[in-house]
């Protein structure tokens, strides 16, 4: 029996444990937190209490030992969790394999993959591109899963060849990725983000670009062309590249004439086919062009009939946290961009902005650069609300960029009665982070819901 140590016993530890545990492997689960800490935790309690405990070993609340490692036949780190900490340091010097808990998922089943990775997007993207799916009568079942929400493992026991999984997937899940192979993958954009995990921006693309290197020539790689440092990431993918731009026609990909998104098969423009008009489309704004047409490169070039793509992309209206309209109160509107946990996602959201906006920004600190962002809140902002980890950083940057009509803020509560005061009938409030929530939050969807909540209450 194989032994497989699981670190971190959250959403994700949990249901690759159950995964684990049901194909007949021993699994020791492990966490720094103890077991009334992760009591408290939606994500555990429920899940934890309904594993079978034969074969299972539990050490909680405390730093694993080195000794813990003795027997272990796999480690399958958590996203959350740094391949720097000891244990995992020790795995790699004893030679045990590491891997993610999207290998370890892959290697568990035979259904299909759809991958989808980037900087930005990567939610919209997957949630459009596995709503198209689902319409396709040629799956039984599609799992939209990963980083979005549901772990993968937690399907494996049910899915089969007849189903897919739809994926999003973020650099640490694939930083520790071995034979991962998707049937079709999605690299959206790069920009700098969790430099603090990866060390170096380099480190950062290199894991997002693991996304094709287990891919074959038969297999689907759609791209980005509009992004420089995508098309240089993927110059040796060995897969089909499909291409999508807003600046030109490609050979084979999606592209822009005019107002109406367009599908190219060859040379031949005379050929093209007219998919969806942007006035169209659900979901509004350049960047929701983009993810439409990544959405549509994976949908079409796997086969999914014409009409299914254009139903569902009339019909579908985004996602919770992602320039999310919220209310309109006295004249002004209150945009929810939880989601925004990086300096290119605020600026996506400023940039959609048409009206006088007061921005609340802030948070965990990922060791970012805030200048572009503040060149553009000297146009884009009336006024600046900054809170957690990042302010201080925020507000020199501002200054810097010469935007003055900045406050700290010590709270939400504070954050959003501030944003009410300073608010005139025209404008608008935009939660707009530009940093991840795990300062003052377990995720970024509690920090969205306390905005809405604030802002309704």
């Amino acid at each position: 029996m194989k032994t497989v140590l699981v670190i971190g016993a959250e959403r994700t530890g949990v249901a690759v444990t159950e995964a684990l545990l049901a194909a007949g492997s021993a699994v020791i689960l492990t966490d720094t937190k103890d077991y009334e800490a992760l009591s408290a935790s939606e994500n555990f309690l429920e899940p934890f209490e309904a594993l079978p405990k034969t074969h299972l070993t539990c050490l909680f609340g405390h730093q694993l030992p080195k000794t813990a490692l003795a027997g272990v036949d796999t480690v399958v780190p958590s996203p959350g969790v740094p391949l720097t900490i000891p244990a995992i340091q020790e795995a790699y010097r004893r030679g045990i394999p590491v891997i993610s808990e999207v290998e370890m998922a892959y290697r568990l089943t035979d259904t299909p993959f759809v991958g989808i990775t980037g900087t930005n997007g990567k939610t919209t993207t997957t949630t459009l591109t596995g709503k198209i799916f689902e319409q396709d009568s040629r799956y039984a079942h599609v799992y939209t899963v990963g980083n979005i929400g549901e772990a993968v493992s937690k399907h494996v026991r049910t899915s089969t060849a007849a189903d897919l999984f739809v994926s999003e997937l973020s650099s640490f899940q694939l930083e520790t990725i071995d034979t991962f192979a998707p049937k079709a993958a999605a690299i959206l954009n790069l920009a700098p983000d969790h430099l603090n995990r990866h060390g170096t921006l380099e480190n950062y693309y290199a894991a997002k670009a693991r996304i094709f290197e287990n891919q074959s020539a038969e297999d689907i790689l759609v791209v980005n062309a509009d992004d420089a440092d995508v098309v240089r990431c993927v110059r040796k993918a060995p897969s089909r590249k499909i291409w999508f731009s807003l600046k030109g026609r490609p050979e084979k990909g999606i592209y822009l004439k005019g107002q109406t998104l367009m599908i190219a098969e060859g040379t031949d423009a005379d050929q093209d086919t007219a998919v969806i008009t942007e006035e169209a489309l659900g979901i509004k704004g350049p960047h929701n062009v983009m993810n439409a047409m990544a959405a549509i490169g994976l949908a079409y070039f796997m086969g999914v009939p014409l009409v299914i793509i254009q139903k569902t992309l009339r019909a579908f209206k985004g996602v919770e946290h992602r320039q999310e309209f919220v209310a309109t109160i006295g004249g002004v509107d209150y945009i929810n961009d939880s989601k925004g946990t990086n300096t290119d996602a605020a600026i996506t959201a400023l940039n959609a902005m048409t009206k006088p906006t007061i921005l609340i920004a802030g948070g965990y600190d990922k060791q970012e650069d805030y200048t572009r962002m503040m060149q553009l809140v000297t146009v884009k902002v009336k006024k600046l609300l900054l809170i957690g980890d990042t302010a201080k950083a925020m507000a020199e940057a501002a200054e810097a960029a010469g935007f003055k009509d900045y406050s700290l803020v010590a709270d939400y509560p504070e954050a959003v009665a501030k944003a009410k005061a300073a608010a005139a009938p025209g404008d608008a409030v935009l939660l707009s982070p530009a940093c991840a929530s795990w300062d003052m939050f377990a995720n970024y969807e509690d920090r969205g819901n306390l905005f809405k909540q604030l802002v309704r209450g």
